[in-house]
């Protein structure tokens, strides 16, 4: 599947006509992007299987579908791969329809873990596996999600904002920019930070967290101003998009420390060229390949060791960025 295929869906994903036909087998005119992986491309015999994420906009999301379609292909799943592009309306449109075209399971990652626990829980009751990937509905162990499959949040969050303090010797101005307000990952990430930030009284947010949308653009925007009105030694990101738009505006060893989470390519591309300081790696592509083992498992009338599948969350920096790359 093309990159530019990959975008043409995340773009389409939010009309609602569209949405609502996403799920076809038909390419022709879906949103989604199908990667059936027989040889002879019906996907015949094989479970048929959605991933619908929240968007496709950045880095971590697109190192999501290509794990998940080169582990679709691996196990001979027919995957469909569709961007709810941060609608919750689209995202509920999806589900429904893959569930009228009879998808074994779908793995999805909740725009509003609040406002989608009813349309999940009528796809299981309906019959299909039901999987959260990346995030989780809100108490999902009651609402139909057979497992869940991400990183635990607040210790990404913990980890990052430690090593911040680690670096800053306990001490320093700091700003914060965040996902969309209401994220239940940007929320838990700032739950871990507050939870380190409480040890160190010293470490001074001098200016309100700042709702960047995960985007780089904003974010460059964001510290750009800030740069101009604040003595900042670090700046602390929810993600590795936002980092990097941190790192283009302070400029290449600025020596204002600057980290984000999810340890993308772009991410590590930064640290190399001093624009960034670290990541939290969470492995988003893990997520999904785990998530999509759990789901052909459970189709297959196995049991799971746990529901709750935890990637690790792991520092990365220049002294050990090697490993990883």
């Amino acid at each position: 599947m093309s990159m530019r295929k990959r975008l043409l869906a995340a773009l389409m994903a939010g009309a609602m006509a569209l949405s609502m036909a996403a799920c076809s087998t038909d390419s022709g005119d879906s949103s989604a992007e199908s990667g059936n992986t027989d040889e002879s491309g019906s996907g015949d015999g094989a479970y048929k299987i959605a991933l619908i994420q929240q968007h496709q906009t950045n880095a971590f999301q697109i190192a999501v579908s290509e794990a998940a379609e080169a582990k679709a292909e691996e196990l001979g799943i027919d995957l469909t791969i569709l961007s709810a592009d941060q609608d919750a309306a689209t995202q509920i449109s999806q589900i429904e329809q893959c569930v009228s075209e009879g998808f074994d399971a779908i793995l999805f990652e909740p725009v509003d873990p609040d406002g989608l626990v009813d349309a999940a829980k009528n796809a299981a009751d309906a019959g299909v596996i039901m999987i959260n990937v990346i995030s989780a509905c809100t108490d999902w162990q009651n609402n139909g999600i057979s497992a869940v499959s991400y990183g635990d949040n607040i210790t990404a969050g913990e980890v990052e904002m430690q090593n911040v303090a680690d670096l800053l010797n306990g001490e320093g101005n700091i700003a914060i920019l965040t996902g969309p307000s209401g994220d239940s990952g940007g929320l838990q990430r700032m739950e871990g930070y507050e939870n380190i930030l409480a040890k160190y009284p010293n470490i001074k947010q001098v200016v309100s967290p700042a709702d960047c949308q995960w985007d780089t653009a904003q974010a460059q925007a964001t510290v750009e101003s800030w740069l101009s009105a604040y003595d900042l030694d670090a700046i602390v990101c929810q993600n590795d998009g936002m980092a990097v738009g941190a790192g283009n505006a302070a400029g290449a060893d600025s020596g204002i420390i600057i980290t984000g989470v999810d340890g993308t390519p772009d991410g590590f591309e930064a640290i190399k060229d001093g624009r960034i300081t670290g990541t939290v790696s969470q492995n988003g592509g893990a997520m999904a390949e785990n998530a999509l083992v759990a789901a052909v498992t459970l189709l297959d009338g196995g049991t799971l060791e746990t529901a709750e599948i935890i990637t690790d969350s792991t520092w990365i920096d220049a002294s050990n960025l090697a490993d990883y790359e």
